[in-house]
């Protein structure tokens, strides 16, 4: 079962659905999800559980590391739904779209990527008028959150955020706190509840299009800031799954399994997508 712990985290709500749903079909069923973070630490791979298995976006390279340090092999990548990042403002916000170099200047400490001056007002994004001289009120979720990991990572080239991005707990927190102020600008999971406010269109570079996070987009890599969320196995490289293991894999990519994933507010696998994945974990020898 899903710990109680988690219930509050981004993938909280699709852990417990997934887990309710499999062991209704499977009764007695042991298995036991856990997210986990880009920047896992050592502690993250304590816990002993014969069918553990993590639930997150892509582990870094040290995280993994970690992972093999203890066990003396790789956890297993499984790809199960797609999600986004998304920049959020106000409705009435007029802004037509931003190039992540603008993402950068207005959320980074010192603007990595590239040399661009770091945006207090609105003009500085380009807006005239009115806008011209309003000042940002910049939000994000905070560091708890793996979204705050692979923000950093993906828009900020790595760089800390700023000291005047007021953090907040959760995605859906951002999204509430942009709707009631008219300068503010945050990021947060696309998934989220985003109907009380604008999502910004993303450019990778000035004067490419601007792209919208629609499903579509998320699903061919056309929008920028698309990520997979995987389920990392913990399995040896010459055993194969258990049996609960297995079954469980094969009902998160079914029908079933990825209809969850929508009603969850992530973006479900392609058939292809899926029938790859099974492929890769029940047949490739690690």
């Amino acid at each position: 079962m899903a710990s109680d712990e988690f219930a509050s985290s981004d993938l909280g709500e699709l852990i417990r659905h997934w887990t309710d749903a499999f062991q209704r079909d499977h009764a007695g069923a042991a298995i036991l999800l856990r997210p986990i973070g880009s920047f896992a630490s050592p502690a993250a791979f304590d816990e002993t559980h014969g069918n553990l298995m993590y639930v997150g976006y892509r582990l870094n390279p040290e995280a993994i590391g970690v992972f093999a340090k203890k066990y003396g092999y790789k956890p297993t990548p499984i790809r199960v739904a797609l999600d986004t990042v998304a920049i959020f403002v106000h409705r009435d916000n007029p802004i037509r779209g931003m190039t992540l170099a603008q993402v950068g200047s207005v959320f980074s400490s010192s603007p990595r990527c590239k040399d661009v001056q770091q945006a207090a007002t609105w003009g500085l994004l380009g807006l005239t008028g009115e806008w011209r001289a309003r000042p940002l009120q910049i939000l994000g979720v905070g560091p708890a959150s793996d979204v705050h990991d692979y923000f950093r990572e993906q828009a900020l080239c790595g760089g800390e955020l700023s000291n005047f991005v007021r953090t907040q707990p959760d995605s859906a927190s951002v999204v509430r706190a942009v709707n009631g102020a008219l300068n503010a600008i945050g990021y947060g999971r696309g998934g989220a509840s985003t109907k009380s406010v604008k999502t910004v269109p993303l450019a990778v570079e000035a004067k490419m299009p601007f792209v919208v996070p629609t499903e579509r987009n998320t699903v061919n890599g056309a929008y920028p800031l698309t990520r997979f969320l995987h389920i990392y196995i913990n399995k040896r490289p010459d055993r194969s799954l258990t049996e609960e293991q297995a079954d469980f894999v094969r009902f998160v990519l079914s029908g079933k399994g990825q209809q969850i994933v929508r009603q969850s507010g992530y973006i479900p696998v392609t058939e292809d997508m899926a029938k790859t994945e099974l492929t890769f974990i029940f047949t490739k020898q690690f």
